[in-house]
Order: structure tokens, then sequence, then C-alpha cells
């Protein structure tokens, strides 16, 4: 067999063979890359790792929060899901202006993400802009980030994308794409 033919013919077959193993599948009005049965979003790992190379946080992160802004913002968490709220732990608050987000951490509840504005000198949870739970397949910084600006659109950009937030406690593992098998019943 001639060359050429030998490799028209590996080209072909291997392309075959990635077409059985690869595929975009829609998932909630979006769409993810499904490998061998695992699904990642792409397209949130792609923009995560976009917010990170072109977002400076040494104006955000450089500051440190005022240990009575961090009590005064824990103080009204802990009034807002009583009485599971009570034993609630911070894990982290960032502000900027006169708006805040904190990690929270309960004992009986998923962990949280929460979004505060001060105005009359008190800290006020915006009730809508609150994350609690997974965000599989999706992937947990730019899900949370997009849902977050959605429902505060008013926080400060430079708060949102630089506050971390931990893909192990909201979706995907240490790994970033988050390799997540929807099973069967989810496909379309």
């Amino acid at each position: 067999m001639k060359r050429h033919v030998a490799a028209t013919l590996l080209g072909v077959l291997g392309l075959l063979v990635i077409d059985s193993h690869v595929n975009w599948v829609p998932h909630d009005q979006g769409t993810l890359l499904e490998v061998s049965g695992q699904v990642f979003d792409t397209r949130g790992w792609a923009s995560e790792q976009w917010r990170r190379w072109r977002t400076q946080c040494q104006a955000v992160n450089g500051q440190a929060v005022p240990m009575a802004t961090v009590n005064a913002v824990f103080q009204v968490i802990q009034q807002h899901s009583l009485p599971d709220s009570l034993e609630a732990q911070i894990l982290q608050v960032q502000t900027q202006g006169d708006w805040a987000i904190a990690e929270v951490a309960f004992k009986t509840l998923n962990p949280s993400i929460v979004v505060l504005r001060q105005w009359g000198g008190a800290w006020h949870i915006q009730d809508t802009a609150i994350w609690s739970g997974s965000t599989a397949p999706w992937h947990a910084a730019d899900f949370v980030r997009r849902y977050l600006r959605q429902q505060a659109p008013e926080l400060p950009e430079a708060l949102l994308a630089c506050f971390p937030i931990d893909l192990a406690r909201y979706g995907q593992g240490p790994g970033g794409l988050g390799p997540v098998n929807l099973g069967t019943k989810d496909r379309p």
C-alpha cells in the first residue's frame, strides 16, 4: 500500500475514533464537551483562564478587611437563616466600597457565597445574590460569577472577579475542568 493511501486511511480512522468518543452535548441552555461519557464545561474553564490572565486583583486583595467589618457582616449572616445560621463560620470576606462578598460554611447547610451592601451604616444581604450548592457539571467559578453578576448587576466588577471561588466546594475537584458523568437520564 502506498504511503499517501495509508496516511489517508489512518487519518479517516482517527477521525472516526474521535467522533465516537467526543461530542458536544446540550445541557441546561448551554453546551458541554463530552469525552467518553464524561462532560466538561470548556467555556467556563476558558472564561476563568481569561479572567485570571486579564484581571489585576492587587487593589481588591491587597487590602485587609477590618475586623469590625468582618464581625458586622458575620452578624448579619447569622440572623439570615435561623437557626442553621447561628453555627455559621466565615471562610472569607472581601469588600470594595459599600459592597462585600462573604463565603460562609454551615454545619447543616451547603457552603454559601453571599453578596452584601452597606447603606444607612449597616450591612444588608442582597437576598437574590446568594449562591449555595453545586454547580456541576458547570465550571464552579465561572457559573457562580455569572449568577451573582446577573443577580447584583451593581456589584463592582473587580470585587466579583477577584473573589476566590473554591472549585471543590461548589462543583468540581482540583482539576478545574471538572469531569462529571451526566448519565443517560440527562441526555436529550
